[in-house]
Parts: structure tokens; C-alpha cells; sequence
């Protein structure tokens, strides 16, 4: 089991970037399949890949540092790419770097060349935590030609409520703690104006993506007294209404990451489990 942590140079961002890669192939469970890699799993030569995105508050080291990603992925034969984005919203900023463009386009194709690792689409997986699973959302229904799958927990969805929220005092001191200095980032993310452009609404990109001949499959999961709930049940319901194949999960919890790391093991159980 690989654990590499470096930086690349990036053409889309015009400089050296942070990156967090995880590959199996060397691991324990490819030497003696025998040993108990998750039930259904087969050792690949090229394991199938995850993107995934950290939070507005965190960077990419955050999910080998609060969960045991690499456990999970040497127990699933996942390789993982974590990438970094600041607190971009993983949009293409009107007053700052295109982070879209770097995470659905130049990543995944300086992965393949510099680890050898698959991004077909029958292969390549995002997901990500409250920014990150929009930004997965985003990715996956922009592009949905693009990912075998997205998983997506606690995600903050309404990025036009977020917007408006982070510019008027916030009573509920986790929401207030979650959107702290949002402001600034929301300006940078869509000018002075804060106009929020279709191309950034998940709500306002499903009708499209759900004419693609190639849909995602969609694993879902929020804590039931997360400050978040309601936006992710409504990409639920928007989802399943676009007839798009949604796994949805809810249990007690709340924005943290004791939910997440649990989240995390089910949404590789659900993708790469017969």
C-alpha cells in the first residue's frame, strides 16, 4: 500500500499544487488475495480511482488525517487522488484560479500519466464533504459522461442560499462557524456582484444531465441533525425526480467528521461491492 503526498505544477492554475495519492497496488491484498480484501473485490492491475474533495475549512490532507482512508482503500482496492483547492467552492473563480477546470479536466489526466492509474469513465469516481460534495455534485452533473459514479455527504447544494447567508448575521452558531468568512470567498468565487451563473447551481444542471446517455450512479448520506439536511434531502429528491439511480442514507449525526467516516466506508461498499 502507497501513500505519496507532493505537489505538481498545474497549466490551469499556473502554479505548484498540493496532492495526496493512495495506490493499492503494491499492497498486502495483491500479494495474498486470500488474506480478506472486501467481500466481491478482485486485486485489478489498474484498481478503479476516487477523487476526493475536502471541505470549505480543511485541505487535502484532512481525509488520511480524520478517517483511515487507507485501510479502506487497500480493504476495497481503491486508488485516491486528494487534491487541493483552498476555499474555491471548486468553481472556476471570477477573481482567482479555475479549480473546476483543474478538478474535472487536468487532474484526472495528470494522474493517469504520472501514476498509471485509470480514469475511464467506466473507472473514475468523485466524491466529497459538505464544499466537496458539491463540488462532486458539480462535476458529476456537469459532466456526467465523465464518472462511473459520485459519492456526496452533507454536501452544501444551495449555493445560491450560501451566498446569500454569508452576507447577513447567522443565529445558529454551527451554521455561523460552517459559513465564517464565507464572504470573502463568495466575492472571489463571483465577483462583487455575487451572481450566482447556472453553470454553478446543481439544482439548474440536472435537467441537463439527466439527457446524457451516460448517467452517474449517485451514492447520498447526511446526518439527520446536520445543519445541512434539508439541501440534501431536496438533492435527493431532485435526483431520483431526474431519474438518475440514488442511494440515499441517513443516520444520526451531525457536520462532523465521526458521520463522514462512516459515510465513507458505505460509499465504497455501495460502489465497488457486487
Amino acid at each position: 500500500m502507497s501513500f505519496f503526498t507532493g505537489t505538481l505544477y498545474s497549466d490551469t492554475l499556473h502554479m505548484d499544487t498540493n496532492l495526496g495519492v493512495i495506490l493499492p497496488q503494491d499492497s498486502r491484498f495483491h500479494r495474498y488475495p486470500d488474506l480478506g480484501i472486501a467481500p466481491g473485490v478482485k486485486p485489478r492491475a489498474k484498481p478503479k480511482t476516487f477523487i476526493l474533495l475536502h471541505g470549505l475549512s480543511d485541505n487535502y490532507s484532512v481525509w488520511e488525517h480524520r478517517t483511515s482512508l487507507l485501510r479502506y482503500a487497500e480493504f476495497y482496492d481503491a486508488a485516491i487522488l486528494l487534491p487541493e483547492v483552498q476555499r474555491s467552492f471548486y468553481l472556476d473563480m471570477k477573481n482567482g484560479p479555475a479549480y473546476f477546470t483543474y478538478i474535472a479536466e487536468e487532474l484526472p489526466k495528470l494522474a493517469s500519466e504520472l501514476f498509471n492509474i485509470s480514469v475511464t469513465p467506466q473507472d473514475l469516481y468523485i466524491g466529497g464533504l459538505s464544499m466537496g460534495g458539491y463540488g462532486a455534485m458539480l462535476a458529476a452533473l456537469t459532466h456526467p459522461e465523465k464518472y462511473a459514479g459520485a459519492g456526496c455527504f452533507s454536501g452544501a447544494y444551495d449555493i445560491k442560499g450560501l451566498v446569500a447567508m454569508s452576507q447577513v448575521p447567522v443565529p445558529d452558531p454551527v451554521l455561523a462557524l460552517i459559513v465564517a468568512g464565507m464572504d470573502k470567498d463568495m466575492r472571489a468565487v463571483f465577483g462583487e456582484d455575487y451572481k450566482v451563473p447556472d453553470s454553478a447551481d446543481v439544482f439548474t444542471l440536472l435537467p441537463r444531465a439527466a439527457k446524457s446517455p451516460h448517467r452517474p450512479d449517485f451514492y447520498l448520506a447526511c446526518g439527520t441533525e446536520d445543519v445541512l439536511y434539508p439541501a440534501n434531502t431536496a438533492m435527493r429528491d431532485a435526483l431520483k425526480a431526474a431519474g438518475f439511480k440514488v442511494a440515499y442514507e441517513e443516520w444520526p449525526g451531525i457536520h462532523e467528521w465521526g458521520f463522514w467516516d462512516t459515510a465513507i466506508q458505505k460509499m465504497f461498499k455501495h460502489f465497488l461491492t457486487p
